[in-house]
């Protein structure tokens, strides 16, 4: 059988077909290539924790997908970090009495790229709030001395740093305490022109806490130095010569302000103070108590009571031999001795008699009388 040919005219609608059905293909193609260029970019995201710009990319619509999921990714923008803080050397002691002092600051290492860097100086006076008083350039180091003006009383320091426009924390606080005023020192014991029976004196007052205080003995060239405790409270013991003292003291407090004052002490006896008591004065011998008791009473030359001091008591009674023994003074000052009443006793005088004796201060005696009647 012979094929007829086609038509030229059904040919040429033969081919058209056939090239529109050939143009689809490509065009599916290109669909499924931009998906699966999308389907790539929507996993990179959601590896990187973007599913935010899927969601609103799948709202915006296919095109806008295609070119944010294709875009190159470009980082938000973050707020700039507060730079480092400074520090400000603290002094060794708070106290001066110069009202200007150099402050040691220490930039953080950031400033060191930033020629615009800077440091800003904040003032705190006793109960109110830090204000800045100062601004200071950095320049090309990182380290700076910047002299600054006290006010007088205490004043909190701290310092901040500007670098790439930011301003830090604050540095922590240091303290200086501008004190121009010379200290007062009050003498409580002995009083000015008083006299004392012992070697050395016990000088008690009161100044400015933390200072020195120096004692001079101007009749016998000694010195003696002490520091006022937190209470301002001090105590010095200064050798005397016989007569009068003429004491100088000298004090100065932690900012280096000095103050000067003198009193006069008398030094009088150097013996320590012996005081013997009975139990019994008037005594009868028919109904007498069954013991007696003697009591010493010994304190040293400024009156207070002296320990450790042997004490030999003797008891003399009519009708019997001589009773003695020995004790030795308590923290308080005190020996007893205390002897039974055995045997016939006799009318007429008797007598109570201590001898003490102590290595600093020598030996000291006292005497009572006692009566024995019917």
């Amino acid at each position: 059988m012979r094929v007829e040919a086609p038509e030229r005219r059904r040919v040429r609608q033969h081919r058209g077909m056939t090239a529109r059905r050939r143009r689809a293909p490509l065009a599916t193609r290109a669909v499924l290539a931009l998906s699966v260029i999308a389907l790539a970019g929507a996993t990179f995201l959601v590896a990187r924790g973007g599913i935010e710009p899927i969601l609103s990319t799948l709202g915006a619509g296919f095109a806008s997908a295609v070119d944010r999921l294709t875009a190159t990714p470009v980082p938000s923008p973050t707020d700039v970090l507060p730079a480092g803080s400074p520090v400000i050397t603290g002094p060794a002691q708070p106290f001066t009495r110069s009202s200007t002092v150099d402050l040691h600051v220490t930039l953080p290492s950031e400033a060191g790229g930033d020629p615009g860097a800077k440091v800003r100086i904040y003032l705190a006076l006793e109960g109110l709030s830090p204000a800045p008083v100062l601004d200071v350039p950095a320049g090309s180091t990182n380290r700076l001395i910047v002299p600054f003006e006290l006010t007088v009383g205490r004043n909190d320091i701290s310092a901040t740093a500007f670098v790439n426009g930011v301003e830090s924390e604050p540095s922590p606080i240091v303290t200086w305490i501008l004190d121009q005023e010379p200290p007062k020192i009050t003498i409580s014991s002995p009083r000015d022109g008083g006299t004392v029976g012992s070697a050395s004196a016990k000088i008690s007052g009161a100044t400015q806490a933390g200072s020195t205080i120096i004692a001079r003995n101007r009749e016998n060239a000694t010195a003696v130095s002490t520091t006022a405790a937190d209470d301002g409270t001090f105590e010095i013991r200064l050798p005397l010569v016989s007569g009068a003292n003429k004491i100088m003291f000298s004090v100065t407090d932690p900012a280096g302000n000095v103050a000067e004052d003198s009193m006069t002490i008398k030094q009088g006896s150097a013996e320590m103070r012996v005081r013997l008591s009975a139990s019994l004065y008037r005594i009868s011998v028919s109904k007498h108590p069954s013991s007696l008791q003697l009591t010493v009473l010994v304190s040293d030359p400024d009156g207070d009571p002296l320990p450790n001091a042997t004490a030999f008591f003797t008891l003399q009674i009519p009708g019997l031999a001589p009773i003695s023994n020995e004790f030795v003074t308590n923290a308080n000052g005190r020996a007893t001795f205390t002897t039974p009443l055995v045997g016939t006793l006799s009318t007429g005088n008797g007598q109570g008699t201590v001898l003490v004796s102590h290595e600093l201060y020598g030996e000291s005696t006292d005497r009572i009388g006692l009566t024995f009647v019917k």
